[in-house]
């Protein structure tokens, strides 16, 4: 169940984006952790793609 919870928590930080590239992705990330249950080591997972990645 954990790789549906990363799937919409990529979807989630993926639409926000869309709507808003200039919101906060370390905001969205945190709200995606908060709201998908995503374990630490998922949330780390996230920032690289996001935000280091960029």
């Amino acid at each position: 169940m954990e790789a549906k919870h990363m799937e919409d928590a990529f979807k989630f930080i993926g639409l926000e984006l869309k709507d808003n590239p200039d919101a906060d992705v370390s905001m969205l990330i945190e709200q995606a952790a908060q709201k998908f249950d995503l374990t630490p080591l998922q949330t780390e997972f996230l920032v690289n793609k996001f935000v280091l990645e960029r």
